[in-house]
């Protein structure tokens, strides 16, 4: 046989014999891809800039909450069909505005998703209530889904929405759907510091065949919130009658965070990173000490023992000698070694020293708004250098006198090495990049929302307005439970006490936070050593693969270290499974596996394997 004609031969029978190989190695792969954990988050309107704010504010909470997503497009849905959506995704978010107008098949591949083939999805506010042509439909395409006909006209015929308030049926269910402890009323609906009861703005709807989990009242209506709608293929359906994406914009973060993280974590169980060290909760006490005035109140203390190395504080001082107006001789006088010194020098070895404001508290807080930028700022400095020639560490924390925060002030205190600053807005919620009318605060330096009792934050408020002390008490005690069983961070602010009101509620926090630091359900720290960990946590690369039979394959990937880094996986009560992968400290808790990386490598393969 002529040699170049075998050769041929040989190079044909090479190449049918190697096609059923090469597909099999091409189908491992894509069985390999899909099998990778992630949240679909459906866009329509990507272009608008309504639409570009509203992706970022579920992108930005999705990423501080450690869930690992996909942006999809009708496009991409419709493509999937409802079986490539279940494959692909583990839950479908559907947020509000970016979504009104949308496809009929996307609606049905939705539809299919849930209803045939067990899906998860979070419909928010108007999905599908517009055709492609922005007209309001008569019904939208997902009110049989999610068992409730929103966005019907008003009584009366005045438009789809109006403002109304937001009840849970109960306060364990509000707890259960992350609502803070403190953030309900008396008659379970959501408040804020100062304000108490707070409006929403709802769809006017009807529920069919939901169950409600929260709701609007009024005298001759009852408005679904939310609900939820369960199908035998194992899928849920949940609306949620609140633009989220919306309060998060407007500084009120724990909306969208509440909602995004019950669905996810108890509808979804989707694996997570968890926002915060070595998994465990987190809580930050932070003392503002605004003047001369609280002398007496920090020796009571002091002898009472309520300054101790085991719960650090984060405590924020205005450093300059004057309080309402410059030569007062008001304030605290940081430099003076017969005034403030002295008992700043003993402060700093209980926790961090944050700057509170510009120099004269109630000057700055008053008059920010009037001042030259220029003069604000010599203010602001001359507290830092105070505050750093005594101790003679920099200042790595800030808060804001009066809650008066300009957006330009974030760039200057990160110019001063600033991490982590106390927020008056977002409260009751986790730390945070804060949004002002929309406008993105930045990503280096994190805002420590206060934890609110009702419409009160501080002890001597709560006092003021004859909130019971045993009231008090038992609120810390469960803000305290919620911090260690949600496994997140919050912090409470007050003002030093002479007074027994304050005393006991200041004793009952420290004694109780640090029965549970003892247990190892929380860690006490200052605001800046949490923000160390958050900024180092946010460039942690996670990657989950499920495969068929329910093991985990784990990837994680950090340049500055892994160590208390931690990853929640679902395996459920009973099943017998084995964690593989040195280094690493794993507790089962409700059906979470929580897998802690113990040693500070860059890289960390782990693997979750069933019997």
């Amino acid at each position: 046989m002529n040699i170049k004609k075998y050769i041929s031969i040989l190079i044909v029978i090479s190449l049918f014999t190697s096609l059923p190989v090469l597909t099999l190695l091409l189908h491992a792969s894509s069985a390999e891809q899909s099998g990778v954990v992630q949240v679909g988050l459906l866009v329509g309107d990507r272009e608008s800039e309504q639409g570009k704010l509203i992706l970022s504010a579920y992108e930005q909470l999705l990423k501080e909450e450690g869930f690992p997503y996909q942006v999809v497009s009708p496009g991409d849905v419709a493509g999937f069909g409802g079986a490539g959506l279940q494959e692909r995704f583990e839950a479908l978010l559907v947020p509000e505005f970016v979504n009104s107008s949308m496809p009929p098949d996307v609606a049905e591949v939705i539809n299919s998703y849930v209803r045939e083939h067990g899906g998860q999805v979070l419909l928010v506010f108007d999905p599908a209530t517009k055709d492609l042509g922005n007209t309001q439909d008569q019904a939208p395409r997902l009110a049989n889904l999610a068992g409730v006909r929103y966005f019907m006209p008003a009584p009366g015929g005045q438009g789809s929405t109006y403002l109304g308030y937001w009840y849970f049926t109960s306060a364990d269910k509000g707890r259960e759907w992350g609502i803070s402890p403190g953030k309900l009323e008396k008659d379970n609906a959501v408040s804020s510091y100062s304000y108490g009861k707070v409006q929403f703005e709802h769809s006017w709807a009807v529920n069919d065949d939901a169950q409600i989990v929260a709701y609007d009242s009024g005298e001759d209506f009852k408005n679904p919130v939310i609900t939820e709608k369960s199908y035998e293929s194992g899928g849920a359906a949940v609306y949620v009658n609140i633009p989220l994406g919306k309060c998060k914009l407007r500084s009120d973060d724990l909306t969208l965070r509440s909602v995004l993280r019950t669905f996810l974590i108890r509808y979804a169980k989707v694996p997570r990173l968890v926002n915060s060290p070595g998994g465990k909760g987190g809580m930050v006490f932070n003392l503002h000490i605004c003047s001369g005035a609280y002398f007496r109140a920090l020796m009571v203390m002091m002898m009472q023992g309520l300054f101790q190395k085991d719960v650090p504080l984060s405590i924020h001082i205005t450093a300059g000698p004057d309080t309402y107006k410059l030569g007062d001789g008001a304030g605290f006088f940081a430099e003076n070694k017969f005034k403030g010194k002295p008992v700043l020098e003993v402060l700093q070895n209980y926790g961090e020293i944050g700057s509170h404001g510009g120099w004269a508290h109630n000057f700055f807080a008053y008059n920010l708004q009037y001042m030259p930028v220029q003069k604000a700022v010599q203010l602001i400095k001359w507290n830092f250098d105070a505050l750093e020639g005594v101790t003679g560490r920099k200042v790595r924390e800030y808060s804001d006198p009066g809650g008066n925060h300009p957006l330009w002030i974030d760039s200057y205190i990160e110019g001063l090495g600033v991490n982590s600053y106390y927020h008056a807005g977002d409260s009751g919620s986790s730390p945070t990049h804060p949004r002002f009318d929309g406008k993105y605060a930045g990503q280096t330096m994190w805002a420590f929302p206060i934890s609110p009792y009702r419409e009160f934050a501080c002890f001597e408020e709560m006092e003021r307005g004859r909130v019971p002390s045993g009231e008090v008490k038992k609120w810390l005690a469960d803000l305290v439970d919620f911090a260690a069983e949600e496994r997140t961070i919050r912090m409470v602010y007050s003002h030093p006490s002479d007074t027994r009101f304050g005393l006991e509620a200041i004793r009952a926090l420290e004694e109780k936070a640090l029965a549970e630091q003892n247990n190892g359900r929380i860690t006490i720290a200052p605001m800046s050593w949490f923000a160390d960990f958050l900024n180092r946590n946010a460039r942690t690369r996670l990657q989950v693969k499920k495969q068929e039979s329910g093991n985990y394959i784990i990837a994680l990937e950090n340049p500055e270290g892994l160590e208390d880094v931690t990853v929640a996986v679902y395996v459920g009560d009973g099943r017998e499974y084995v964690v593989r992968g040195g280094n690493v400290k794993s507790v089962q808790e409700e059906g979470w596996l929580y897998l802690t990386v113990t040693a500070n490598r860059q890289k960390k393969h782990i693997e979750v394997r069933f019997d």
